[in-house]
C-alpha cells in the first residue's frame, strides 16, 4: 500500500469543502456525487441515517423542504490513509436557522471514511457527533 500523496490530501480537504458548500446551497446531485454508491451519512442525533442514493435522496429532499439557512465549516482536518482509503476526522461548526430568524450554532466532529474509486476521492461513511455541553 502507498502512502497519502500531498495531491490526495489536496483532493480530500477540497471534496470535504464541496461537502459543505453543496449542502449549504442546495445543490443536491453535487451532493450526491461525493459519495459511493454504498454510502452512509450518519446525522443521526439530529437528522438521521441515510444510506445509498436513495437515501441522500430522501435527505437532500427533507433539508429542501425546511427552508433552513445553513452554513458549515471544517477545520482541524486530520488525515490517515493510503492511496486508496482515508480516515479523517474534523471538527464542524455549524450555523442555521429558519430564514430570517436568528441563526443558531453547534459545534461537532466528522469521523469519515474515504475511498478512492477511478481516481476520486469519495465518502463511503460519515458520522457526526454533536458536542454537547456537559
Amino acid at each position: 500500500m502507498s502512502q497519502l500523496s500531498s495531491t490526495d490530501r489536496l483532493e480530500i480537504q477540497e471534496l470535504l469543502h464541496r461537502y459543505c458548500h453543496y449542502l449549504d446551497h442546495g445543490r443536491w446531485a453535487e451532493f450526491a456525487a461525493l459519495f459511493t454508491a454504498d454510502c452512509r451519512l450518519d446525522l443521526s442525533q439530529v437528522l438521521g441515517v441515510y444510506e445509498g442514493a436513495a437515501g441522500l435522496h430522501q435527505f437532500g429532499e427533507m433539508i429542501a423542504g425546511t427552508g433552513l439557512f445553513m452554513r458549515h465549516m471544517m477545520t482541524n482536518v486530520v488525515i490517515d490513509g493510503d492511496g486508496e482509503r482515508a480516515r479523517v476526522q474534523s471538527y464542524v461548526i455549524a450555523i442555521t436557522g429558519p430564514a430570517g430568524s436568528k441563526p443558531q450554532q453547534a459545534t461537532g466532529l466528522y469521523d469519515d471514511e474515504l475511498v478512492k474509486q477511478d481516481g476520486r476521492w469519495l465518502l463511503h461513511q460519515r458520522r457526526l457527533t454533536l458536542d454537547v455541553p456537559s
